[in-house]
Parts: structure tokens; sequence; C-alpha cells
């Protein structure tokens, strides 16, 4: 759905929500937002940097998609040192663009495969030119880790001992959120839980919707923690010993951290993956194949209906937000994220890269970021100043 289609929601939403006391003592119905696609529970992810707000410029029936991998270098206490973030856009469709994202950057490379130069002004990896159809643009980007840690979507925490060594892993996307409730049809809350539970589980973004409620809309007193679901594998290891493995989900339903223990002496090892997961035990029907099943099977109480599908679709936003470390241009494309975490020897900080030229697209595209960070002052209605293609 369109950015400008999630604004007219939300105002259709908020002005579902306005009505007289008379109609809601009269149990008119009225039409609620549910939560999802947006908006995301909290400013940051995406990162942001110090620069003004990221410009993008897209020709008509163009679309960006992202993966990107997260690689964290963390020290002996098993915090993060490092923070480098490998961004794959791929721009479908034929026609201009003229691109800046941010974040707290130190410096970027072209990365393998990209098909022109990426370019940095304060803050903002710039990418500018011509698609013919198709057109990969993939960088490093090396980001400051005392402003980008805070966003990662986990904490870790290593404790040494006499003995051994002890990990603990932490999703640190939990969040208290706003939550509705008030009474609404059991069939059409059965109907929104199943499409829910189908886009979760086909891992596609949720579309806007509403749902019908009858008579006094309130939010719950006590605001529910709400985090992302994240699946985590991995190993911790000591020298001369066989690694510890690990595979978990932290979220949808269950514990929020867990511990590793490995045996020996040494200096330890960590190593894992993290990446953002679907909601699928919250989801799960009752007794049935489907929630509209399980609602004609046997009652269910509304509150619970309500809550449950407020909340995973809120778990579905908040695992959504984290699939977009730095930010995909094109606010209606596919972004995947994957995080890793694996121990670093220490030493001084290396130099950070700066832009280079000879990757890919050839020399046009140096000269014209080198151009725009030249000529960045320089606003045209709201967008770059005008970049000559690729």
């Amino acid at each position: 759905m369109s950015r400008r289609k999630l604004l007219l929601l939300a105002s259709a939403a908020s002005s579902a929500l306005v009505l007289p006391a008379a109609a809601v003592s009269a149990g008119r119905p009225q039409q609620v937002v549910l939560p999802g696609p947006v908006p995301y529970a909290t400013p940051v992810p995406p990162l942001v940097g110090r620069a003004a707000l990221s410009q993008v410029y897209l020709a008509p029936r163009l679309h960006i998609s992202s993966d990107q991998r997260v690689r964290v270098g963390i020290g002996p206490d098993a915090r993060p040192v490092r923070i480098r973030d490998r961004q794959r856009l791929v721009v479908h469709g034929k026609g201009d663009y003229q691109l800046a994202i941010g974040g707290p950057i130190e410096g970027v490379r072209p990365a393998p495969g990209t098909q022109s130069t990426p370019g940095l002004r304060t803050d903002q990896l710039l990418w500018a030119g011509f698609s013919p159809g198709h057109k990969v643009l993939a960088a490093d980007v090396f980001l400051r880790p005392r402003a980008a840690a805070p966003y990662l979507p986990l904490r870790l925490q290593l404790e040494r001992r006499a003995d051994g060594a002890v990990l603990t892993v932490t999703n640190a996307t939990a969040i208290e959120q706003l939550v509705y409730t008030g009474t609404a049809r059991p069939p059409e809350l059965a109907r929104l839980l199943d499409d829910t539970r189908r886009a979760s589980l086909a891992g596609v973004r949720l579309t806007g919707t509403f749902a019908t409620f009858y008579g006094e809309v309130t939010t719950l007193k006590s605001r529910p923690r709400i985090a992302a679901p994240l699946h985590v594998r991995g190993e911790l290891s000591l020298p001369g010993h066989a690694p510890v493995a690990f595979d978990r989900i932290l979220g949808d339903g269950r514990p929020l951290s867990f511990r590793v223990e490995a045996r020996g002496t040494g200096t330890p090892h960590v190593r894992l993956e993290a990446s953002p997961a679907q909601v699928v035990r919250l989801l799960r029907p009752p007794g049935a194949p489907t929630w509209a099943q399980a609602v004609e099977r046997r009652p269910l109480p509304v509150s619970d209906l309500v809550r449950k599908l407020m909340t995973t679709r809120l778990q579905l936003v908040r695992s959504d937000q984290f699939q977009t470390y730095l930010a995909d241009p094109d606010a209606d494309g596919r972004s995947r994220t994957v995080y890793d975490y694996e121990t670093v020897a220490f030493e001084p900080r290396p130099a950070v890269p700066g832009s280079t030229g000879g990757a890919g697209g050839g020399g046009s595209d140096a000269l014209l970021v080198a151009l725009a960070a030249l000529g960045a002052l320089v606003v045209a209605g709201g967008g770059l100043v005008a970049w000559a293609h690729s």
C-alpha cells in the first residue's frame, strides 16, 4: 500500500474514533484502523544521521527492494565495537533515481555486484543515476558504533568464570504500546486473525485494514510490551572445546532472553545470526485449523480476540521495522535484514574508507556523486539538485 493510501487510512481511522457521545452510547458501529503496516513503534530504526532528512527521487513506476546484512563486531564483553551494513538495493523499472540514505555513517565503499559507485556526504549514502529496467546498487556502509548500537535488535552480555563463560542473549526490541479494546463481532475478528496469520506465515507485510467496533472504544489500562520475534542461532566456544550451539526464537509467546554456558579456559568466541521472524505460536487457532472454525466450534471471549488481534499485528509491525536497519528509499519496497554478531580481536580502529571509484558503474557515477556533494546545499523543489544520468 502506498504512503498516500496509508495516510488516508490513518486519517479516516482517527475520524472514526471521534464520535459524538450519543453515537457511542447508542452502540453505533465505527471503523477502527488496525496496526500495520505503519506507523512503526519508534522513530528508529531505520537509522538517522546528523544531516538533514534523507532526500529521495524515484521516477514513476520505479521500485526498490533492499537486502541488508549487518555485521556487528563485539569485544570481550560482547558489546558492539564495529558495525558494518552491506546494503544491496535492486532498482526495478526504467527511469531516473536520486537517493540519499541517512545514518551515523563513517564511510562507504562499493560492495560486490554493484553496478554503480556509491557516494558519501555527511551521514548520508548517495546514489544517483538511471535504471534501464534493472539495476543493482550495493555498498558496504561503516557506521559509528556508539550511535548505531542502541538500535540493534539484540543485547549480548558475556560473563567470564573460572571454569568457563556464560553468554546472555536478550531481545532488545520490546517497547510498551497503546492497544485499543472494545466490542466487536467474533466472526469478523476471526477473519481478521486468519488474514493476519496468512500474512505472517507468508512473510509479507501487513496491509492496512479496519475492524468494526460497536459502542465505546477504549485503550487497555496497562500497556502491553510488544517485541519483534527474533530467530537467533549460533555458538559459544572456548579454545580446545567443542562449540555450544543454540537455536532459539525470542518472542512470539516465548521468553525474550536465554543463557548459554560453555566450559573451558581461554578467550570465549561468540558467533550468532539473528533475523526478524514471523508470529506463529500466538496466531495458532485453538483446536481448529482456522480462527473462523475455532469461533464456530465454541465461544471465545471477544476481549481476548481483540487483544490477540491488536498485539500480534503490533508484533508484526515491530518485526517489519527491524527489517530496515538502513532505510529502504522506496517506502513500499520489500526489505530484509540479517544481523551477524561475532567476537573480534581488540585493536585500534582502522582508517575508515570513504567512497572510491572503479566499481561496476564506472566513472560517470563517481563524478555524479562528487558534484552532488559540492552542490548539496542547493535544493530545488525539496529534492536534490538535478543530476545527470549514469
